[in-house]
């Protein structure tokens, strides 16, 4: 990361708007910017601007008193501003760091005459703290080594311990973390605050809500203790009622049952009255037998008959088949027309036997229905043996032909003797079937009605007295117990409280199939226990219904509150001793090298000596950190930096800057006037120390030392104009 362009307004001297391109070179590395002018000019405005837009607060660093000091307050020939403003842009495009979350980005600070001032990022507004920490991730010393003041390089040195530990706190990159760190920090205290006050107010409410909860256990356990009485009450009346409603359903229906019977006995008296005025005959069980016999000696003589009938029909059909067979046979000789007569009668002929077939399997023995098929089918026969002999066939067709004739019609005359006897038959049996059956109902149904009908009459008259005395009682039972059922109703009424229609419907509910199992004395004796026991609880404050939830809310919100601060107090106490962790290590490790970095540039500008920094073995992270900086240049005892000259102490701040920039590599560094002090031997080595850095970091430096402006990349002169402001030329030079 560069810094590519400064913009800047009304900043000091600086009335106009003046832009600063900062290139890099064409291989890619930084470029050293010499800015330069006479005393006075503004040159130093420049550096002080970068280090205000940053967020310095102090008007002393920036050589003011008040901050009005930093808005151009005019001249004779120029008004005063009324604002000042400052823009850095920055480039990132080779952002190699995964903790930083620009490649380009701008910081703008504001500041207007009335006091009011803004920061922003990309030109969205921010705190302070968020542009601290941007810059702290990027490596940027803002307050130390990256911005070196005119005529503050040897006061490095001579920093008091808080400030000597803040400088190589950025020195070492872990103020990024020390600003997480404080941040958590700050919140853990405010969050203990928060826990505290939660707690105390906790403390105030549990004794209400306690006092509150009690009343709402009593009135919930009165409400259960109303409940179970209404229950145990619905039970015991619901009990109490289908026990009447049942016993008066029974009442009823048994007078609805001795009324049936009443009419049924009746009825059966009437009946008995009128057959006892007829008289019976004895019916005659020999003409019965006789004719029984004589319907099975019939029986048998059909069944002889119609087996004969179906051997004949067996015969017939085979005879007929076979003058089939033959007439097929002599088709083909036929001429065509005669032919298609042909097919047409055997047609009819195969027709006629399918019948005669089927009425002889038919249980009905239609022998009737037979005969006729039979007749037309030896007419057809007959049809088709006359239009064979018309067209002259074969002797030995013809001979064939006459002999099945001859047996067909002897055939057909037996059939027909076989037919009338079976007529015979039938008719015999139809009558004798007729007899038996009247014979037979006749003898049962006279036979009982005189063994029946008078004990029939004397029962009945019996049992209808009987049945007329019990319907009278039940009348008067029902009546007794319909009087019960609404003195209870009352009772019900009287007894349950809020009680409603849908309670007494539940009451009456008919329990057709289950009856309720309950003890009447057990019940009774259960719902005064149950009202003793709300005798006890006594009454609750309605009041209380309303205050208890709102009570309860707020101290479970109060809980939940105290619950969340603990455990976000749990987490920053892990994240601040991650930080302290990370902070311990990085710190260690960054001060060894920086230890090492500075001995080495300490021999390269004073040609030898020693130099280190180092710790107190003593201290710890939880304590200020005391750092001691040692420098003893060649050929020379010095126990004490004090005891340096002021040219030595330059030039060993020049060295501890040299190494802190190698080692952390920030992005840009500003130097104003740093090597004013320097001879021009020293201000070589100067001048070839930033050449060695100027690979991974950008160099500003306000001078007037020759040997560091023949190093810059690009010269940047200010000169002061008749209106007192500062005017900007660029020149960019060839090495």
């Amino acid at each position: 990361m560069y810094l590519q362009r400064l913009e800047l307004i009304g900043f000091k001297s600086f009335a106009q708007k003046t832009v600063i391109e900062f290139s890099r070179s064409a291989s890619g590395q930084s470029g050293i910017a010499a800015i330069i002018g006479p005393n006075g000019s503004g040159k130093s405005n420049l550096g002080e601007s970068i280090r205000w837009a940053l967020g310095e607060q102090s008007l002393k660093s920036l050589r003011g008193k008040k901050s009005e000091d930093i808005i151009f307050s005019g001249s004779g020939l120029k008004k005063h501003l009324n604002l000042a403003e400052v823009v850095l842009f920055f480039n990132n495009e080779k952002n190699n760091n995964q903790d930083f979350p620009y490649q380009e980005f701008t910081i703008t600070r504001r500041l207007y005459r009335n006091g009011e001032s803004e920061y922003l990022i990309n030109k969205n507004k921010v705190r302070l703290q968020d542009i601290s920490l941007l810059m702290a991730k990027s490596g940027f010393g803002q307050k130390s080594y990256s911005i070196i003041s005119q005529g503050t390089i040897q006061k490095i040195l001579e920093l008091s311990p808080q400030e000597r530990q803040n400088f190589f706190d950025e020195a070492t990159s872990v103020k990024q973390y020390q600003i997480k760190q404080e941040k958590a920090q700050k919140k853990i205290i405010k969050s203990q605050e928060n826990l505290k006050k939660t707690a105390i107010i906790l403390s105030e409410i549990r004794p209400l809500l306690n006092s509150l909860s009690r009343q709402i256990k009593r009135l919930e356990k009165r409400k259960e203790i109303e409940k179970e009485l209404t229950e145990e009450q619905i039970k015991y009346y619901q009990y109490s009622w289908q026990r009447l409603h049942q016993r008066n359903e029974e009442i009823q229906k048994k007078i609805k049952i001795n009324q049936e019977k009443q009419e049924e006995i009746s009825r059966e008296l009437k009946k008995f009255q009128e057959d006892s005025k007829q008289s019976f005959q004895k019916s005659s069980r020999e003409g019965y037998q006789k004719t029984q016999e004589k319907y099975q000696q019939w029986l048998e003589e059909k069944n002889n008959l119609l087996s004969r009938q179906a051997n004949l029909s067996q015969r017939t059909n085979e005879i007929q088949n076979k003058i089939q067979n033959t007439i097929k046979a002599k088709i083909k000789e036929l001429p065509e027309i005669d032919r298609e007569e042909l097919i047409n009668s055997i047609k009819n002929l195969q027709i006629i036997q399918e019948k005669i077939k089927k009425c002889a399997s038919s249980k009905e023995k239609n022998w009737g229905e037979i005969e006729k098929w039979i007749d037309k089918s030896q007419a057809q026969i007959q049809e088709i043996i006359d239009s064979l002999q018309e067209k002259e066939p074969s002797a030995e067709t013809t001979s064939d032909n006459l002999e099945e004739k001859g047996e067909l019609q002897g055939l057909k005359k037996q059939q027909e003797e076989i037919k009338e006897k079976i007529i015979i038959a039938n008719q015999k049996l139809e009558k004798f079937q007729k007899e038996i059956k009247d014979l037979s109902h006749a003898i049962n149904e006279k036979e009982k009605e005189i063994f029946d009908w008078q004990e029939k009459i004397s029962n009945s008259q019996k049992k209808l007295g009987e049945i007329e005395y019990q319907t009278n009682q039940l009348k008067i039972e029902l009546a007794r117990f319909e009087t019960k059922e609404q003195g209870l109703e009352e009772e019900i009424k009287n007894e349950i409280k809020n009680l409603d229609q849908n309670t007494i419907n539940l009451i009456k509910e008919e329990k057709t199939k289950k009856e309720i199992n309950v003890s009447s004395d057990i019940s009774r004796q259960k719902i005064e226990q149950l009202k003793y026991q709300l005798e006890i609880i006594g009454g609750i404050d309605p009041e209380v219904l309303q205050e208890y939830p709102r009570v309860q809310q707020r101290y479970n919100f109060l809980e939940k509150q105290s619950n969340d601060l603990k455990t976000s107090i749990k987490s920053l106490n892990k994240i601040n001793q991650e930080l302290e962790e990370k902070i311990k290590n990085q710190f260690r490790e960054s001060f060894h090298k920086i230890n090492q970095a500075f001995d080495r540039y300490f021999k390269i500008i004073f040609n030898g000596g020693q130099a280190k920094i180092q710790l107190k073995e003593d201290s710890s992270p939880e304590e200020k950190k005391e750092i001691e900086i040692l420098a003893t240049p060649p050929n020379k005892k010095i126990k004490n930096i004090s005891m340096l000259s002021g040219g030595e102490k330059a030039l060993t701040s020049l060295a501890l800057i040299a190494a802190i920039i190698s080692i952390n590599k920030p992005p840009f560094v500003i130097l104003d006037e740093v090597a004013a002090s320097l001879d021009p031997e020293n201000s070589a080595k100067f001048a070839q120390i930033i050449k060695e850095l100027r690979p991974h970091t950008q160099f500003i430096v306000i001078t007037h030392n020759q040997e560091i402006i023949e190093i810059a990349d690009v010269l940047y002169g200010v000169s002061m104009q008749k209106n007192g402001t500062s005017k900007l030329i660029s020149l960019k030079l060839e090495n």
